[in-house]
C-alpha cells in the first residue's frame, strides 16, 4: 500500500534537481511513490529524472508538454495512489523522514491535512546556509484546528509545500490547480481551497522542508507574470460561487487575501509593472469596500487606513508609493506619472499631437471610435502592433505598423495601450525599454468611459 505520493514538478531546474531528489530518494518512509511530472524540460533535467529512477524504484516518471505548473500538477494528482499526498517543489529538498513524520501525525488525527514549519536555505558559492523560520506566526500549534474558524491561517499561509494532504479529502472536495501558463502563483488558490473544505488540520512546530531563496529562475521574481495574481483571485471567487455553505465568509476571507497579494506583489514591481498593477487594486479594492468586506479580526486597523488611503486619492497614495522610472518619464512628467485612470485618459491623449493606439484589436478600435466622436483628428491617430504578421496594414484607414516604425515620436506620441489587461505588463515593459515616454493605459474603468461615449 502506498502511504504517501510526492509530487515533483519539474521544468528546466538541472542546477538544484539533483539535492532535491537525493533528498526523496533518502527518506526513511518507504511505502511511497515520487512522481517526477517533466514539464518539457529543454536542459539535462530528464536526464537527471533518469539517473535517480534506476536508483529508485519508488520513483514514478512522467513525461508531458509544457503545459505550466497547474496543468501539471493536477495530471500528477490524477496518477497518484497513496492515502496522502506531498509536494516538493523541485529547487527545494526535505529532511530524510518527513514524510514519515507527517504521515504518522496524519494517520494519528485522522487529519485532512498537517504541515510543517521549514528552513530557509541558500547557496552561495558553495556556502550553505539554513535558517529555521516560524512561518506559522501565532497561530495554533500542534493543536487539531477547523481552518473556517482561524481565518488568519488562509492570509498567512499560501505555501502549499512542507505539507501532506488527504487523497480522499481532495477528490472528494474536487479541489484542483487552477491551470494557467507557466508557474504563477497557483499556489494561492490551491491552498486557500484545502483550508476552505478542512475540518482537521494540525500545525507541526518541528521544521523538515528546505525552501530554497536563491533560484532566480523561480516565478515568483518573474514580473511579467503579475497579473496571474489576479487569474487566481478570480479562480478563488469561482471556487466560492459554487460552496452555498460557508460563501459569505469566504467572500470575507477572500478580500483580505486579496489585497494581502496584490499589495505584495505591488511593492516588489518595476514601475512599469506598478502603474498597471494598480489599476487592478483599485478596481479590487473598490469592489470589497462596496460590498462591506473590509472588516473585522483579520482586517488590522493599518491594512484598513491602507485601503481608504488608496480608495480616497489614488493618483496621491500612487505618486507617493511608486517607484521613479529611470528613463526620462520622471523628468517628463508625463501623463503616466500624473494621471492613473477614468477620463482623465482622455484629457492626456487630446493633449498630443500624436496619439499611436497600442493593440489593433476590438479595444483597439474602440478607442479610435472614441477619439473620433470626441472630435480628434484621424490624420494624427496610428495604430501599432508588437507583429505585423497577423494584423491589416490599416483599420477605416489608420495605418497599422510595428512599434518600431514610431521610435522617431517616443518622446512626444501618446501611447495608449488598448489590449486585454493579461497583455499590458508585457508591452507596458516593451515601451519602457524603447523609452517611450507618454503612456496610458485603458483599463476597466476608461473602458466604461468608452462604452458610454459608443452609445
Amino acid at each position: 500500500m502506498i502511504k504517501v505520493s510526492v509530487l515533483v514538478p519539474i521544468y528546466n531546474v538541472e542546477k538544484y534537481l539533483d539535492k532535491c531528489l537525493q533528498s526523496l530518494c533518502n527518506q526513511t518512509l518507504q511505502e511511497m511513490e515520487i512522481i517526477c511530472i517533466n514539464d518539457g524540460s529543454t536542459d539535462s533535467s530528464r536526464q537527471v529524472i533518469e539517473h535517480y529512477a534506476k536508483i529508485d524504484k519508488r520513483i514514478v516518471v512522467i513525461d508531458k508538454k509544457n503545459t505550466g505548473y497547474g496543468n501539471s500538477m493536477n495530471v500528477g494528482l490524477d496518477r497518484a495512489s497513496g492515502e496522502y499526498i506531498g509536494i516538493v517543489e523541485s529547487d527545494d529538498f526535505i529532511e530524510p523522514d518527513m514524510m514519515e513524520r507527517l504521515y504518522l501525525e496524519a494517520k494519528l488525527y485522522t487529519l485532512d491535512i498537517v504541515k510543517s514549519n521549514c528552513f530557509l536555505y541558500l547557496d552561495n558559492n558553495g556556502i550553505e546556509q539554513n535558517q529555521e523560520i516560524n512561518i506559522f506566526d501565532d497561530l495554533p500549534i500542534n493543536k487539531t484546528i477547523i481552518p473556517i474558524e482561524n481565518p488568519e491561517l488562509f492570509i498567512k499561509l499560501q505555501t502549499i509545500w512542507s505539507a501532506l494532504y488527504a487523497k480522499d479529502f481532495l477528490i472528494g472536495n474536487g479541489i484542483r490547480f487552477n491551470e494557467t501558463p507557466g508557474a504563477s502563483y497557483q499556489d494561492v488558490s490551491f491552498s486557500f481551497q484545502v483550508f476552505a473544505c478542512a475540518k482537521k488540520v494540525r500545525l507541526l512546530q518541528d521544521a523538515y522542508y528546505h525552501y530554497r531563496i536563491n533560484n532566480l529562475n523561480s516565478s515568483v521574481k518573474a514580473p511579467n507574470k503579475v497579473f496571474c495574481i489576479c487569474d487566481e483571485l478570480e479562480y478563488i471567487n469561482t471556487f466560492i460561487e459554487k460552496r452555498e455553505e460557508k460563501r459569505e465568509i469566504l467572500r470575507w476571507i477572500a478580500s483580505r487575501l486579496g489585497y494581502r497579494v496584490l499589495m505584495e506583489n505591488y511593492r516588489v514591481l518595476a514601475s512599469a509593472f506598478q502603474y498597471a498593477l494598480f489599476l487592478k487594486i483599485v478596481e479590487y479594492l473598490t469592489k470589497y469596500r462596496e460590498k462591506g468586506y473590509i472588516y473585522g479580526t483579520i482586517w488590522d486597523k493599518k491594512a484598513v487606513d491602507e485601503v481608504y488611503q488608496i480608495l480616497d486619492n489614488p493618483n496621491s497614495y500612487f505618486m507617493e508609493t511608486a517607484k521613479s522610472f529611470e528613463d526620462e518619464r520622471v523628468k517628463s512628467g508625463s501623463c503616466l506619472n500624473q494621471q492613473i485612470y477614468g477620463n482623465a485618459v482622455f484629457d492626456c491623449v487630446q493633449e498630443n499631437e500624436y496619439i499611436i493606439i497600442y493593440g489593433a484589436g476590438k479595444i483597439g478600435q474602440e478607442m479610435l471610435t472614441c477619439l473620433l466622436n470626441l472630435g480628434y483628428s484621424k490624420e494624427k491617430i496610428f495604430f501599432a502592433v508588437t507583429n505585423m504578421s497577423k494584423n491589416k496594414h490599416s483599420i477605416e484607414g489608420t495605418l497599422v505598423q510595428e512599434i518600431d516604425a514610431y521610435q522617431k515620436w517616443k518622446k512626444y506620441a501618446m501611447v495608449v495601450v488598448a489590449v486585454k489587461g493579461q497583455y499590458q505588463f508585457e508591452i507596458l515593459e516593451l515601451l519602457e525599454k524603447k523609452r517611450f515616454i507618454n503612456v496610458v493605459v485603458v483599463d476597466d474603468i476608461v473602458r466604461n468611459s468608452m462604452k458610454k461615449l459608443l452609445k
